[in-house]
């Protein structure tokens, strides 16, 4: 009788050759070989039949960050439904140094329809997302896939609840230590967090102080408006870019402008420079019913405000400019 093993290799042998075929998804047939090299065999096989559903291979979709549960999971738990299966696949391609750059509970789009994943991890130099650790390194990495183990599949109705109590810093900033506890911007933390902002939360509460002094509240105190784009889009910015203080400082400008100030605006109103330097434009599209800021959405108005802060929620990242 031959070997499970074998038959392994024998399912390889015609689906793998048929993925072959196509050039651009020549990486996710490695990460599928790798798998089953490195004894995810469950997986392997797994992505072998979905393969041909996933939105992978060309133009917008061309990387991939794979989370492969081990065999006793599949073992336990049974064949994951799909939609639970696409939860553990992300279009983002989340190199090692950008997991754990990650705050506490920033999110990960999946490419589920049920839902995201959330970042767990709790700054003791190991990665979590929905409370399951994921691999120190990936499995495999090729600059368009990569792949990391976890210990075991995340759970559809996984949830988080942000409370005062919770990490507010990545792991690897020092600095995190010392920020005060009654932050003036934790309110404004708070709402980010609850809205899938960590990153931009995290960047309030670590790098703001420098601006403002750590006085009471004055009449004479910077305004602010921060224009923040959702985890999602951030993350995509590999290496530590919680110290990236140019991407940070290119969303923020020294007034408060409020919702209803922007929709009086004309197109080609620069609302202020922002605290780099640049012009932050306003503009409509075609039925001026979408307001951009330098050609992003704002797609979250007044997500917070009060007295000397306003944030509005974007769909991008502004781009990076020169002053000329």
């Amino acid at each position: 009788m031959p070997s499970s093993q074998g038959v392994i290799i024998f399912l390889f042998i015609p689906i793998l050759s048929a993925m072959a075929q196509s050039p651009s998804r020549g990486s996710l047939v490695s990460a599928i070989e790798t798998l089953a090299e490195s004894g995810f065999t469950a997986m392997s096989l797994t992505l072998q039949l979905i393969s041909d559903t996933l939105p992978f291979g060309s133009g917008a979709n061309s990387t991939l960050t794979i989370f492969s549960p081990p065999n006793t999971a599949f073992s336990s738990s049974g064949q994951p439904s799909q939609d639970q299966l696409f939860l553990h696949l992300s279009p983002i391609f989340l190199s090692h140094t950008s997991l754990i750059s990650l705050p506490y509970s920033s999110t990960i789009r999946s490419l589920s329809n049920s839902g995201h994943l959330v970042v767990t991890s709790n700054g003791n130099g190991t990665i979590s997302i929905d409370n399951v650790r994921v691999s120190e390194s990936p499995i495999f990495d090729d600059g368009f896939v990569i792949v990391y183990g976890i210990d075991d599949f995340f759970d559809m109705n996984f949830t988080l609840v942000v409370s005062r109590n919770s990490p507010t810093s990545a792991p690897n900033l020092p600095c995190g230590e010392i920020v005060e506890r009654a932050s003036r911007f934790e309110d404004a933390s708070r709402v980010l967090k609850s809205r899938g902002y960590s990153i931009m939360a995290s960047f309030l509460n670590l790098q703001l102080m420098g601006f403002l002094d750590h006085g009471s509240l004055t009449e004479n105190m910077m305004r602010l408006t921060v224009f923040a784009p959702v985890d999602e889009e951030l993350v995509k910015f590999s290496g530590d870019f919680l110290g990236d203080y140019s991407l940070f400082l290119r969303h923020l400008t020294p007034c408060r402008t409020r919702w209803s100030d922007l929709e009086q605006m004309i197109n080609g109103t620069v609302v202020s420079k922002n605290i780099n330097g640049l012009n932050l434009e306003i503009s409509m599209d075609g039925n001026h019913d979408t307001l951009m800021i330098n050609g992003v959405e704002v797609v979250f108005p007044d997500m917070y405000v009060n007295e000397w802060l306003s944030i509005h929620g974007i769909r991008g990242v502004i781009p990076n400019r020169e002053i000329v």
